[in-house]
């Protein structure tokens, strides 16, 4: 028992301290915690943790499998009971500790909101794309409207352009859903204000046309820029972290008073058994030389 316990004293004060540093994140539904920690434990997390700090040169281990083995016993991700994902690194240096778990937490955020999980980020890649292909159009007309040598600006006086710019924004709004009913009464009051601005009126029908759909594209273009502003911040905080990772103060492991107990207790049991088979080893002799 003595021998168990100097040995085990012996080896686990070679043993370096290890700090670990914890961080939570809150994701939502279809990814959720148990999707978080799969993405967490990935191939792509793991090689970007890598390149990140080095960790084949740090861990002093030849290949690159070796490297990402030792990365995953030192990492561990986990739900709590609140549906919470944990994430936990653990390492010799504690800056480098929580440096590596914030990183982590960094890296499950980005990918979950890249692959346009959640509800608030498939809004925003499909504004995303409805932008682009506004501003295209924007630009097929820009193009269209130098073409004519109109010069939409310098062509119009500030009435006209006025009404082209005004009902263009309604246009917009109404192709974007927010606005709803009236746009009969609308489109006739504005056929009406053009008939009696002189500027828009002496217009062909291709070049009025042409200018319409220019201002439309615009203020088009300009709405959805503004949602996008909006659903990126409604994004973002799809998945949030709810605690972030600091340098921990206090060495998580080894716990050398333990391992020393155990290997003591270890030593008993061990001993004891000895004991107990050389008895019956002794009892089983003199029992044969009794016969």
């Amino acid at each position: 028992m003595l021998v168990f316990a100097v040995i085990a004293a012996v080896i686990v004060l070679q043993m370096p301290n290890q700090y670990e540093s914890k961080t939570l994140l809150s994701i939502p539904a279809p990814v959720g915690a148990q999707g978080g920690m799969a993405i967490a434990q990935s191939g792509a997390t793991l090689d970007g943790l890598m390149d990140r700090y080095d960790l084949q040169k740090r861990y002093r281990v030849e290949g690159n499998r070796e490297a990402k083995l030792e990365l995953l016993n030192r990492i561990k991700a986990s739900a709590t009971k609140e549906g919470l994902l944990e994430l936990s690194v653990r390492d010799q240096d504690p800056e480098l500790a929580a440096s590596m778990a914030g990183a982590l937490a960094a890296m499950v955020r980005q990918q979950i909101l890249d692959s346009h999980a959640t509800e608030q980020s498939k809004r925003l890649f499909v504004l995303r794309g409805r932008l682009d292909i506004a501003r295209k159009e924007l630009d097929n007309d820009a193009g269209a409207i130098e073409k004519m040598g109109l010069r939409n600006r310098l062509s119009l006086d500030g009435n006209a352009e006025q009404i082209l710019i005004g009902f263009a924004s309604l246009d917009a709004q109404y192709a974007l859903g927010e606005k709803d009913g009236l746009m009969g009464n609308l489109l006739q009051l504005r056929a009406e204000l053009e008939k009696g601005n002189s500027s828009l009126y002496k217009l062909p029908g291709e070049q009025l046309k042409l200018l319409r759909d220019f201002y439309f594209n615009r203020a088009l273009a300009d709405e959805l820029q503004k949602q996008v502003r909006v659903a990126e911040l409604q994004a973002a905080q799809d998945v949030q972290v709810v605690l972030p990772a600091v340098t921990p103060l206090e060495k998580a492991g080894p716990k050398r008073s333990l391992m020393v107990v155990l290997s003591a207790l270890a030593g008993l049991i061990l001993t004891s058994g000895l004991c107990l088979i050389l008895q019956w080893r002794r009892q089983r002799q003199a029992e044969l030389v009794k016969a």
